[in-house]
This record gives C-alpha cells, sequence and structure tokens, in this order.
C-alpha cells in the first residue's frame, strides 16, 4: 500500500511538474557556477506581508489564479514562485508569474486588494542553484556564495537577494531553489 502511494507521488510529480509553464530568461554567460540571466518583462501577481507567513501570502496568490477574482477567471499555475525579503520595510513579497500568453489587460482584477498585478521591465540577474527543502539557513548559505562569486569578478548588485522556488512541497526528490539577484 506505502509502495504504491510512493509510485502514485512521483509519477504526479512529474506529469504536474513537466506541465507547469518556466519564466523566460536567456542565459548571457556562467561564471564559476553562477548563471548570469537576461529577463525579458514579465507579468506578476504579488502581495506583500509584514509577516514572514509564506504559507498565507500563498494562498492568497493562490485563490486569485483559481478563480478568486472578478471574472472568476482560472490563471494557470507557472514557476518559480519569487520571494523578496523587504529588509528596510521588514516585510516580503510573493510574486506568481502570469503566464506567457497573458498580457496586463487580460488578467481579471483580484478580488483581493492586497494583491498587485505589476509588468516588470528587462532586467539582468545572477543567479545560483541549490536543491533540497529551502529554508533561511541554506537561503541565507547560497545568498553569500553568490555575492562573494560577484564580487570576485567584479559584478556589482543591486537590491537583496530573491528566491524562487521551483516545486511544491509535496515533491520529494529533485528539489530546484536558486538565489537571484539583480545586476547593474
Amino acid at each position: 500500500m506505502i509502495k504504491n502511494f510512493f509510485i502514485i507521488c512521483i509519477f504526479i510529480n512529474f506529469n504536474v511538474m513537466s506541465q507547469v509553464e518556466q519564466q523566460n530568461f536567456n542565459t548571457v554567460k556562467i561564471i564559476d557556477n553562477v548563471e548570469i540571466r537576461e529577463y525579458p518583462p514579465a507579468i506578476y501577481a504579488s502581495v506583500t506581508s509584514n509577516k514572514t507567513n509564506n504559507v498565507n501570502m500563498f494562498r492568497i496568490l493562490a485563490d486569485y489564479i483559481f478563480g478568486g477574482n472578478e471574472k472568476n477567471q482560472k490563471i494557470e499555475m507557472t514557476s518559480p514562485v519569487h520571494i523578496h525579503q523587504n529588509n528596510e520595510e521588514e516585510s516580503s513579497t510573493m510574486r506568481f508569474v502570469m503566464p506567457s500568453q497573458y498580457n496586463i489587460n487580460d488578467l481579471s482584477k483580484p478580488n483581493d486588494k492586497r494583491i498587485e498585478i505589476t509588468k516588470s521591465i528587462s532586467k539582468r540577474y545572477a543567479t545560483i542553484s541549490y536543491t533540497g527543502y529551502n529554508d533561511s539557513e541554506k537561503f541565507d548559505k547560497y545568498s553569500l556564495k553568490l555575492k562573494s562569486k560577484l564580487v570576485k569578478n567584479n559584478i556589482k548588485t543591486v537590491g537583496n537577494p530573491i528566491y524562487l522556488g521551483y516545486d511544491p512541497p509535496y515533491k520529494f526528490w529533485n528539489r530546484k531553489n536558486e538565489v537571484l539577484i539583480e545586476i547593474n
């Protein structure tokens, strides 16, 4: 019975995640396992909280894409989920990338006033990847690793590191996490 459960979970993880659109970017170059990327404009649904309650922010955004909007519009999940720490304001922001087929006018207005729909501009970022379940200790470790490699290569950063999570919490193996930081 337990063996069948794990086989079903593996199949669902592979099947579901293989069908999720990932945010578009172009790799410019790779330096010491650090990928330099150009991200084209993207549309985000975002929510900010003074409490670091990622589960609550996730639920707010998930409600929006599952139809919690003026038109009851269902929007497909994409990856990664972005989490920005706003150290100056002691808050964090979670962002869902909207599927690429939408422009900002195609998206229904959220029912929840805490959700903001925005469009980014093209920017360049440096990123480093790591596996397993994420926690603040791992994020801090890889943030420092990324920053030190950028300093070593005379690459200037802008703002705070951003966490990118690619997998649902029920995925057990081959989890993908990244630290992303804007560069000049």
